[in-house]
């Protein structure tokens, strides 16, 4: 038999919460659970009917493991509709809760040793790391997100309860449906599906393939602006095609993914790229030359970057409002600097014209398109909450930040965006040229 302590949610540390678990089940888990279940009765009974008219078993149990490697049984109807409601008799049985540990055995060694700590705590439908994993964010440290919500309190639980619903509403589709291959097209542009830690590794390696008169490797990020750029510029959906690796940049692409059978494998984008790449770069020893935004954006952001990694090498900077004239200077500092990595934020289409047209001239290593990347950093503008990333809704915080020079990114934008891919099925077959 399981003790009583195997039932103490995952928010609390020690057996002296014990009353605050119960009550935390019985204020939550529990009735929303019994709820849930009287809600969905006619579906339960329709799905009972069937399993007896096929004569087979009304309930099957699967067994899973959470990240400590225990077993954990969920309920799933054998027959029917919406099989997967069986699973809130397993929370109403305190199988498992809403939010708790996570349902996937990936940790070993060191990682499994620290997380027996928490062996107090159920596993979960939902839990923070799954939330990551869904919503697309780069999840390096899985330990640090199990541990802020094991100490958070019962708020914070109903509000990880609510973000998860949500998210799974939006993101979630089971692995059997969806593939996640190494490369893939969507809206005619070739996506790199790479974690952020592989696409950190790919910006700082040295290129083994040479290409006719250039050494740099050019990577862009594709998200939903850059789709609706591509609709009616089709020579910008060549230049970006042309490029050395396109990587999945934000919530539109993830859902337009899933439509086409397609799972990303993480939201790599350059705001959150950029603090690992930082550190790998401290690391390998590799320099960053900073290219692009208003006079004195870059060197506000060189600054910031130096105070939190003070190891970090920066190469130079240069605002990106040259004369085409002065291109061959700014060229010639960049190169006589020696940097490795070269971050372009000029904004599309701008900065995959000029990445194109100059690349051959360029030494470094790499050079990434990077847009807007600059202003975070230099503290022209604050980043959205952790709470709107994780339900794929930076986009708002911007807009509310820049209404005017956002209303056609997003307010047009979007909605264009999902017309696309829901309606005219644009995902899957492109755009004609």
């Amino acid at each position: 038999m399981q003790s009583k302590m195997s039932f103490k949610l995952a928010g609390c540390k020690e057996s002296a919460k014990q009353p605050l678990v119960k009550s935390s089940y019985m204020l939550i888990d529990m009735p929303i659970s019994l709820l849930l279940l009287l809600v969905l009765s006619p579906i339960l009974l329709v799905n009972l009917l069937i399993s007896k008219a096929q004569r087979k078993p009304f309930i099957r149990s699967i067994n899973k493991y959470d990240c400590l490697g225990r077993p954990v049984t969920l309920h799933r109807c054998h027959c029917g509709f919406v099989k997967d409601i069986a699973v809130f008799w397993s929370i109403l049985t305190k199988n498992i809760r809403f939010c708790g540990l996570p349902l996937q055995d990936s940790f070993r060694g060191l990682e499994r040793a620290k997380l027996h700590r928490f062996g107090h705590c159920l596993a979960g439908l939902i839990s923070r790391v799954g939330l990551h994993q869904l919503s697309g964010i780069a999840v390096l440290k899985p330990y640090d997100l199990i541990e802020q919500q094991v100490s958070a309190g019962r708020l914070a639980y109903l509000s990880l309860l609510v973000k998860g619903g949500l998210s799974y509403f939006f993101f979630y589709q089971s692995s059997t449906e969806l593939k996640q291959p190494d490369q893939f097209t969507l809206f005619g542009l070739t996506i790199h599906n790479h974690s952020m830690r592989l696409a950190v590794e790919w910006a700082l390696a040295t290129s083994t393939i040479k290409k006719p008169n250039s050494i740099c490797k050019i990577g862009y990020f594709i998200n939903v602006n850059s789709v609706n750029l591509t609709v009616n510029d089709p020579v910008l959906r060549e230049r970006i095609n042309r490029g050395d690796r396109c990587f999945a940049d934000g919530s539109g692409m993830r859902i337009a993914a899933k439509y086409i059978g397609v799972r990303i494998c993480e939201n790599v984008n350059g705001t959150d790229m950029l603090p690992y790449l930082c550190v790998a770069a401290q690391k390998t020893k590799k320099s960053i030359y900073m290219l692009g935004s208003k006079p004195g954006v870059a060197d506000r952001a060189a600054q910031y970057l130096l105070q939190v990694y003070p190891n970090l090498n920066i190469a130079g900077t240069q605002d990106g409002y040259f004369k085409s004239e002065q291109t061959y200077d700014v060229i010639s500092r960049i190169n006589q600097s020696c940097a490795d990595i070269l971050l372009v934020a000029m904004g599309s289409p701008i900065q995959e014209a000029w990445l194109e047209k100059n690349v051959a001239q360029l030494h470094c290593n790499t050079a990434l398109a990077v847009g807007g990347l600059f202003d975070f950093y230099s503290g022209n503008i604050t980043r959205a909450p952790l709470w709107m990333r994780e339900l794929g809704m930076e986009w708002v915080w911007r807009l509310l930040q820049e209404p005017k020079t956002k209303f056609s990114r997003y307010v047009i934008g979007n909605p264009l965006f999902l017309i696309r891919t829901f309606i005219f099925n644009r995902a899957k077959r492109g755009f004609q040229s």
